[in-house]
């Protein structure tokens, strides 16, 4: 009835997990199926009613509303994490046309300027005796040219490193140690024992981002002075491990609800097929370990 309906709805508002059984006397088809779909998990007539039906009742009922509470979060976190990624994404473009307008676009402006001056003095009679003002402007053209392939390139290996196409996954990963160090100060080295990784395109630039990302992290939270990164395998896959010194994650922390690098990091690694495990040491450091099977196709 309303009342019933109305208690149902007071429940699942403000105990949104809580499995509800709904027991009464009246064998109604139609109100069953209108109290599971206002939220209960079961719903039972007292005159069928015995002590192995109430058990089983209950334990579906625990279970169902588990599994209900569980998606529930798990849509709620992947639709924060979508829109995380979609203020990243505006974040990482805003700053592409900031570097690309104070870069590029500047250095283009005062590289026309320049091409104007010489062509107004190439047109003077007086030009021809001048040549060393001429030369000294076309010298610092170059200069200017030299140092906007040098920002380009820069930014471009920011998106992607040439390295990863070129020389592979190994090679890209001890370059994202160097520049890690370059940028942040910070202590990072690479140690692989292995000579090639045979994990495809999509693959190598995936376990790349995973690395990027964890970097990332061990700057943002981990107040580390010291980063390893180690890559192995077993035949099977690869075992990667980024070891910290920093404070230390907490297991709240690790569960990663709440924390989009994390999941982010989660996301990644399960579209590998893999599995990843997060703990820290409170003032010891952080390791961040990710198991990556090798496509059937490699292996």
């Amino acid at each position: 009835d309303s009342q019933g309906q109305t208690t149902l709805e007071k429940v699942r508002r403000h105990r949104p997990g809580l499995p509800i059984v709904v027991l009464t006397g009246l064998d109604d088809e139609a109100l069953a199926v209108q109290a599971v779909r206002q939220g209960a998990q079961d719903y039972l007539v007292k005159n069928r009613l015995d002590s192995d039906s109430l058990a089983r009742s209950l334990r579906y009922a625990v279970e169902r509303a588990r599994i209900e509470n569980e998606l529930r979060q798990s849509t709620e976190q992947l639709r924060a994490l979508t829109g995380h990624l979609e203020r990243a994404r505006e974040e990482e473009r805003t700053r592409i046309a900031r570097e690309l307008h104070d870069e590029l676009g500047q250095k283009l402006t005062g590289f026309k300027m320049d091409v104007s001056w010489l062509s107004k003095r190439l047109g003077e009679p007086q030009a021809v005796r001048d040549t060393a003002s001429l030369l000294a402007k076309t010298r610092g053209m170059v200069a200017m040219i030299d140092e906007t392939i040098v920002g380009l390139r820069s930014l471009i290996s920011e998106l992607r490193p040439a390295v990863l196409d070129h020389l592979g996954l190994l090679a890209a990963l001890e370059w994202q140690a160097e520049e890690f160090h370059r940028r942040t100060g910070i202590a990072c080295r690479f140690a692989t024992s292995l000579q090639e990784v045979t994990l495809g395109s999509t693959g190598a630039t995936a376990m790349f981002r995973i690395v990027q990302e964890a970097l990332t992290n061990v700057v943002r939270h981990a107040q580390a002075t010291e980063v390893t990164i180690r890559l192995d395998e077993d035949g099977k896959g690869l075992q990667l491990a980024v070891e910290d010194n920093g404070k230390g994650i907490t297991e709240s922390e690790a569960a990663g609800r709440s924390s989009f690098g994390i999941v982010g990091l989660r996301e990644r690694v399960v579209l590998l097929k893999g599995r990843m495990t997060l703990r820290g040491c409170p003032g010891q450091g952080t390791t961040l370990t990710a198991y990556i099977p090798f496509p059937k196709e490699a292996a």
